[in-house]
């Protein structure tokens, strides 16, 4: 089981590109004879399907990937909330959970004025580079999190990211100050994302964060402070379901 779930990743690294058996075995460092069992185990099970001489992701992943999707109720109330805000509805939103030291996105929200650029469903960054990761940092215990960060190398997507431990402690502790996280083009240049952290996500309590992401030039403290406003909003509405539906997610 483990080596059919080491073959899934292999190929979903992949991005797309087709790999043979040998190129998996490689890469695994397997037999080439056990690799091509287990590939044609997936494939009969609709896991993984052939492509020229090379195996891709299956469809049956995104079958299961929907199931999963569809028992949790919060992500369906996040795409309801988004599209009932009053600034949100137009720009693009987001669900991400805590793995390890990244994020995960679990949900994407595109209003009427998306952003292509930046990252969708499945998509992994590094906590300290995102807005979602420092939220969801922050609402660990600060001691708990300095001993998470210590030693710890962190990754830089962009010349503005948080590398050292000493700064991305010091940017949580700003955050749990203000209540909400800023990725100031620390992902991309030109981009900011505001986010907070939500509570009671799932029935294992593991952390998560929704965000919002904008053009930096578009983000005044005007747009800024109505963005938040629906974040928490929004929050709010999950992390309570008895907050009647039919109220606007901006309290308007």
């Amino acid at each position: 089981m483990t080596r059919a779930v080491a073959i899934l990743d292999t190929l979903g690294e992949a991005e797309g590109r087709p790999l043979s058996v040998s190129e998996i075995a490689r890469a695994l460092d397997l037999p080439k004879s056990s690799t091509g069992n287990l590939c044609a185990s997936l494939e009969a099970a609709g896991m993984i399907t052939r492509n020229g001489t090379g195996f891709g992701l299956g469809r049956k992943l995104v079958e299961l990937g929907g199931r999963y999707l569809s028992t949790v109720d919060q992500l369906r109330d996040f795409y309801e909330l988004c599209r009932r805000s009053a600034h949100i509805s137009r720009e693009t939103a987001r669900v991400a959970v805590l793995d390890g030291l990244d994020v995960l996105y679990l949900a994407r929200y595109d209003g009427t004025q998306p952003l292509r650029l930046t990252a969708n469903i499945g998509d992994r960054f590094p906590a300290n580079c995102t807005a979602t990761g420092k939220a969801i940092l922050s609402t660990l215990d600060p001691a708990v999190a300095e001993d998470r960060l210590r030693g710890r190398a962190l990754p830089a997507l962009s010349e503005r990211s948080l590398t050292s431990p000493a700064a991305l402690l010091e940017d949580l502790a700003a955050t749990r100050e203000r209540g909400y996280a800023i990725d100031d083009e620390e992902a991309t240049a030109g981009i900011v994302c505001l986010a907070v952290p939500v509570a009671g996500f799932r029935t294992d309590s593991s952390p998560f964060a929704i965000s919002v992401t904008v053009l930096k030039a578009r983000l005044d403290d005007e747009f800024r402070a109505a963005l938040l406003k629906d974040l928490r909003a929004i929050a709010a509405g999950l992390e309570n379901p008895m907050i009647p539906q039919g109220v606007p997610a901006n309290g308007g």
